[in-house]
């Protein structure tokens, strides 16, 4: 999977920013409200993940997005220098110029600790397309180890 910095809009990271255009309105107005307001123009932090599926016909990008206020926390692991958290997900379909965007619930999101390098065969967020059945598998490894309830099959 791949990760976009959504604090800091640029032109490549523009379709995510697009598929969250409302969360991230909602987190920097509570962030506002809060009386933080630190982050100027910029957004406040907001970091999503994301797995693009492509075809002629269609395409479909599932995302996941990592903020403050619309994430819990699921597990910490200290020594793996990663906290996993449960962020919500969505499926956005792109059919020519029409594209639908879905809420698919909640989905583990793998945040690793600030200034640390990622180990990815230590700790990694997957994904993969099943192609005889139409859907993407997606799943945390943290320090060698699946994580319990973040492997996950999304049609």
């Amino acid at each position: 999977m791949a990760y976009a910095d959504l604090q800091h809009p640029l032109p490549a990271s523009a379709t995510y920013a697009d598929i969250w255009k409302d969360a991230i309105t909602r987190n920097n107005q509570i962030y506002r409200e809060r009386g933080d307001t630190r982050f100027g123009k910029r957004n406040a932090p907001a970091i999503e993940v994301h797995f693009v599926v492509w075809s002629r016909r269609r395409s479909a990008i599932l995302s996941i997005l990592d903020t403050v206020t619309g994430c819990t926390v699921k597990m910490t692991v200290p020594q793996a220098h990663a906290t996993v958290k449960l962020c919500p997900m969505r499926v956005a379909i792109y059919e020519g110029i029409e594209v639908r965007t879905l809420d698919g619930g909640r989905a583990c999101f793998l945040e690793r600790s600030a200034g640390t390098l990622a180990n990815p065969t230590g700790s990694a967020a997957y994904a993969s397309y099943d192609v005889a059945r139409h859907t993407v598998r997606i799943g945390i490894i943290v320090n060698h180890k699946a994580v319990d309830g973040c492997s996950l099959s999304v049609p």
